[in-house]
């Protein structure tokens, strides 16, 4: 995979790894990678419970216009999904805050994913307004 730094962009399930060809085959993603647990990268979040979690986001991919992503494959939901989220999307906010570079939070859910049938990064909209 070209797009990434690493020699592999391998994944954790089946859609991850369509996923990581997908972003390498999309034109408008001009990098990204599969984030591995060894990089340590973890966002804190309360759950359900009001437990401290750590989640550990899927990948991050750069897009043509220089702007980032923090993306999320979902095959199913669990109820401590929507902290996460939350807690996504604030990280990006204090990222885009803290380097004046654009990162947003997206959550791609594999059904969605399989029906869209999607050849680009833009065609991934749609997920934003679920969110």
């Amino acid at each position: 995979a070209p797009k990434t730094v690493f020699n592999l962009a391998a994944g954790d399930n089946l859609f991850e790894e369509q996923f990581a060809r997908f972003l390498q085959n999309a034109a408008d993603v001009t990098a990204f990678a599969k984030l591995p647990p060894q990089f340590g990268f973890v966002i804190e979040y309360t759950d359900s419970a009001a437990s401290l979690r750590y989640y550990e986001p899927d990948f991050v991919a750069v897009l043509e216009d220089g702007s980032s992503r923090l993306i999320e494959t979902k095959g199913r939901e669990d109820p401590d999904v929507a902290h996460k989220d939350r807690a996504a999307r604030l990280w990006c906010e204090n990222a885009t805050q803290l380097t004046g570079q654009e990162w947003r939070y997206l959550k791609v859910p594999q059904v969605g994913f399989d029906k869209l049938q999607p050849a680009a990064y833009a065609d991934l909209v749609v997920f934003e307004a679920v969110q």
